[in-house]
């Protein structure tokens, strides 16, 4: 059972990955996130302007993040070389 007053950490993603595996992986992460911030863009459109504003702000870092990605993955696998990816998330209360 979790406890509201403590963090939780949890280890989402620990492994050696090919680059298409890490491309299919990853990607998939940074496709929902960008579907979730598109959606949050579109409902606060007309309710909130601050919460839309900070929507668009995580879009672009998201997309470059994307790019970014997309470009280490490619060298990786034009050099065929496999990808430690250690992916850990924290839970944690915000109040």
């Amino acid at each position: 059972l979790f406890n509201m007053s403590e963090s939780k950490q949890s280890q989402l993603i620990n492994g050696v990955f090919t680059a298409e595996d890490a491309s299919r992986i990853l990607g998939a992460m940074v496709k929902g996130k960008i579907d979730y911030h598109t959606l949050e863009r579109h409902s606060h459109s007309e309710r909130d302007q601050a919460a839309q504003i900070r929507s668009e702000e995580r879009l672009q870092e998201l997309r470059e993040l994307n790019a970014s990605l997309k470009e280490l993955l490619e060298t990786a696998a034009a050099e065929k070389r496999s990808l430690k990816i250690n992916g850990v998330i924290e839970i944690a209360p915000a109040d």
